[in-house]
């Protein structure tokens, strides 16, 4: 489906005459299709370098109302199709707008191209007050800890080397955004013919390919493999293409391992294959635990949290089994955050790609027959709601869709979600987390998959929370003005739900009023409005939406509107109470 981006007057000015026009020429010569931004006058220069030098075509901007949905939006189409879009950032402040949405895609490993600006480094061309204080005199230097690299050019040549070396890095595993700071007086410089920069062949300047295992490390892992009788492989951060999907799932059935997955990295595997012993969550339950206890064998393929896992499992009874760690993350390791997680102990530990490691296995393996996962899942029971829930949302989405729920890839899942009654059956049907717990990210990171789902023919739907739809909504602006395609269902419990358990928990424990849970959480007196909230965007707004057959009728005419790319949101009134069993796990013990 086509994305609208604004079309200019007249024809670009193809001459490449300014200091911005070069950033521009080579975004496009990198193939970055999109560029989102807040316009902001610290990159005045390479905004008119957008529109009227390439003719806002390749790349073509796409508009945000707030800086952290022009990175959200870029992170989402990252995390849909593994490639690096661009965006920018106005100068100092808007990068601190931008810092929190940064924070999630550094933490989700996304690629992205971030352009940020400056005022002036030469003071007598900084206007009075405004361009002084948004001239930082090392502005990467707030976000440095949670970006893979940054740069702030000075001269025309040097834009080029450092573009091309940001390319090259936002696209090498393990990738991450990179940052690039534009000069305001580099941008408006005029190019002559000292100044004009020499354009590399860019085969040259290509990223390399991702680090595949040593052959020792492949030898030392078949050893443990054939001796195991019981292996489990934890699949993490995983690619999106679906030959790496197949190789997966060709690894387990080869082995007859049984696989666990968890909601923060996207798709990675069937939930409903036989190997998927336990659906996929958010924390190891004990079901979860149990199985990493049983296993003989732990093959980890960048699963976040390894530590935490083998913590988790000891907790409910003794692991152990042998131990191997397949994963790139620790090259972005710091002591800035712990986003490293506990130290987990292994007997194999790679430094590789996760789906190189997949393949070499296969390889090692050769042909063979199929066997049996060596467990049976457990099963599942799903309580009958009487209350709008959201296994009514599934079921009534799945209904509707028919023949085509295939396409549905969902850009976010509420807590509770069933995916049981709604599996995940290639890479595309969910995209992950937001990496950082960074509320508010959901409606960006949304309207970021959509733009890229929905140029795939797949049906991007959205399913948000009160609390994180609030704080972003306005991006979905931006989705109705570039006619992206995407419907929204909100989980809206008219609460900050999450901690009313939180501080149930902690009030139970002190010997307090858990009745007051609700003090300081609960978004009511007055309820948001949120189907108007959407109207005002130029969105569809359905809602509030607060019974079984309601919600029947709002899903049709959500899947009618997604289909005829329009942007929809229902706002369903789910009561807390009947969420509760899906959330009564929920524990805030640093043991565990």
């Amino acid at each position: 489906m086509a994305i609208h981006v604004d079309r200019i007057k007249g024809k670009p000015d193809d001459e490449m005459a300014w200091g911005s026009d070069v950033a521009a020429q080579m975004l496009r010569r990198f193939k970055v299709p999109f560029i989102s931004l807040n316009p902001g006058a610290s990159y005045r220069g390479f905004h008119d370098s957008i529109v009227n030098h390439l003719g806002n075509e390749a790349p073509g901007m796409i508009l945000c109302l707030h800086e952290d949905h022009s990175v959200a939006i870029a992170h989402g189409y990252a995390k849909a199709t593994g490639e690096p879009m661009a965006c920018v950032l106005h100068s100092n402040v808007g990068l601190l707008h931008g810092a929190m949405s940064m924070y999630n895609a550094w933490l989700d490993r996304a690629p992205m191209m971030i352009l940020g600006a400056t005022g002036p480094l030469d003071a007598p061309k900084r206007r009075p007050w405004i361009d002084w204080i948004h001239t930082s005199r090392d502005q990467a230097g707030l976000v440095r800890s949670f970006i893979k690299w940054d740069d702030q050019p000075s001269s025309p040549q040097a834009l080029v080397e450092s573009m091309c070396r940001a390319n090259i890095m936002t696209r090498s595993a393990p990738t991450a955004p990179v940052y690039i700071v534009l000069d305001a007086g580099l941008q408006e410089m005029k190019l002559d013919n000292e100044t004009k920069p020499v354009m590399p062949d860019l085969e040259r300047f290509a990223p390399p390919p991702a680090p595949a295992p040593s052959a020792q490390s492949v030898t030392e892992t078949m050893a443990l493999v054939k001796n195991s009788k019981k292996p489990l492989i934890l699949l993490g951060r995983n690619g999106r293409k679906q030959s790496q999907w197949d190789a997966r799932v060709k690894l387990v059935e080869r082995l007859g391992a049984v696989v666990m997955t968890d909601l923060k990295s996207g798709s990675g595997f069937p939930s409903d294959h036989p190997a998927q012993v336990v659906p996929p969550f958010n924390q190891l339950n004990k079901q979860a635990r149990q199985v990493v206890c049983e296993a003989d064998l732990i093959i980890s393929l960048d699963w976040i949290d390894l530590g935490g896992a083998i913590r988790q499992g000891n907790a409910h009874g003794k692991v152990t089994g042998k131990v191997i760690q397949c994963s790139l993350d620790s090259m972005l390791h710091s002591g800035a955050h712990m986003d490293y997680q506990e130290l987990a102990g292994v007997d194999v530990r790679i430094n590789a790609c996760p789906e190189e490691m997949v393949g070499s296995l296969n390889t090692a393996l050769g042909d063979g027959p199929k066997k049996a996962p060596w467990r049976k899942s457990f099963e599942q029971s799903h309580k009958k709601h009487e209350q709008l829930h959201l296994t009514h949302v599934a079921s009534a989405l799945k209904d509707v869709l028919g023949n085509d729920a295939g396409k549905a890839s969902f850009t976010g899942l509420a807590r509770g979600w069933p995916i049981e009654l709604f599996p995940f059956k290639d890479p595309l049907a969910y995209m992950g987390k937001d990496g950082g717990g960074g509320i508010g990210s959901g409606p960006g990171i949304s309207v970021g998959a959509a733009l890229a789902l929905s140029r795939m023919g797949r049906l991007p739907i959205g399913i948000l929370g009160d609390g994180d739809f609030a704080m972003g909504s306005t991006a979905l602006w931006s989705a109705a003005h570039h006619k992206i395609p995407l419907l929204v269902v909100l989980n809206n419990n008219r609460s900050y739900f999450n901690d009313e358990l939180h501080q149930e928990t902690v009030a139970n424990k002190r010997g307090r009023e858990p009745a007051n849970r609700w003090i300081g959480q609960r978004m009511a007196d007055p309820d948001v409005d949120f189907a108007t909230l959407a109207k005002s965007y130029g969105c569809i707004g359905i809602g509030p939406v607060k019974t079984v057959k309601d919600m029947e009728a709002a899903v049709k005419e959500g899947v009618a509107a997604l289909k005829a790319g329009k942007v929809c949101l229902i706002d369903a009134w789910i009561d807390p109470t009947e969420e509760r069993s899906a959330q009564s796990s929920l524990e805030v013990r640093v043991t565990d």
